[in-house]
Formats: C-alpha cells, structure tokens, sequence
C-alpha cells in the first residue's frame, strides 16, 4: 500500500471520531426556501410583496431577519416551533398552542396582517419577514415536534 493511502486513512477514521455540529437551515436555507417560493408566485402577488418590502430588499434577504434579531427579541422564539403530545395525529389550538405563540398560530396571524388594508406598512413589513421565514422553519424536523423530547434536545441520535 502506498504511503499517501495511510494518510487518507487516518484522516477518514479522525472524521469519524471527531464529533461534528448538526445546524438547522441557517440562512442559506432560509433562503432558497424563500427563492422557490418567490418563483411560485403570480405577478400580482409578486407586486404586492414588492411594495412591501424596502427598496432593494428581496424575500430571501427578508426570510433571515428573523433569526438574526433571536437574541433580541427572546419573546419571539416560541414562534419558531410547536410541541404537540406523542401519539397526537393532529395539531389542536387549545391543547398545542393555548397562549397563540407558536408557529401555527403566528402564520396565522402574520398572514392577517398581511390581508388587511388597516395594517401599517411597518408592521406588514415584520409579517412578511416572519411569514416567509416560519414557513421555512416549518418544514425543519423538530419544528413541530413532541412535549416531552423538548425540541428534540432529548434526542439521541449515533452514527
């Protein structure tokens, strides 16, 4: 065998040894949920997220916001996610979600600020923001996940 095979070898066996970071989709992710969301939409709806947003804005720019102002706004992260009880088939405001604080309801209530003719353009800008980025979270596994595995963090996962 070749000197340079032992090199490759011991490099593979530090790479499984060594534990790595597991991340949620981060901003890339973000992003490119909101690019395929952005090709879906009809010109109309283009038009008004358009106005929406601030000049030379994008909705993949907009769908990061959100986590980027986390530790901001603290409050806001039970908007990030909904536990629902193990063996649960469907999700059920006042057992899920009681306060109105999670992901379900919060798409909820951003899609309604963003209907209404009443909403300043501010606020609409947060819902945009938020709506685009909890639909992507949405999709995450552990988004929606069980009371009792907190978020997954009780998860045991080997490789």
């Amino acid at each position: 065998m070749p000197k340079w095979w032992n090199i490759y070898i011991v490099s593979f066996a530090v790479l499984l040894i060594v534990p790595s970071s597991v991340f949620a989709w981060g901003a890339k992710g973000h992003q490119i949920v909101a690019l395929i969301a952005e090709a879906h939409l009809s010109a109309s709806t283009r038009d008004k997220i358009k106005a929406i947003l601030p000049k030379n804005d994008t909705l993949a720019k907009a769908s990061v916001w959100p986590d980027e102002v986390r530790k901001a706004l603290p409050q806001m992260n039970l908007l990030h996610y909904v536990d629902v009880p193990r063996g649960a088939t469907t999700y059920d405001r006042e057992r899920d979600c009681p306060q109105r604080n999670c992901i379900v309801e919060a798409i909820t209530w951003y899609l309604s600020v963003l209907k209404s003719k009443d909403s300043p353009l501010a606020e609409k800008q947060i819902a945009l923001d938020y709506l685009v980025h909890l639909v992507g979270d949405l999709h995450l596994p552990l988004h929606v996940g069980f009371l009792d595995d907190l978020g997954g963090t009780k998860t045991k996962v080997t490789f």
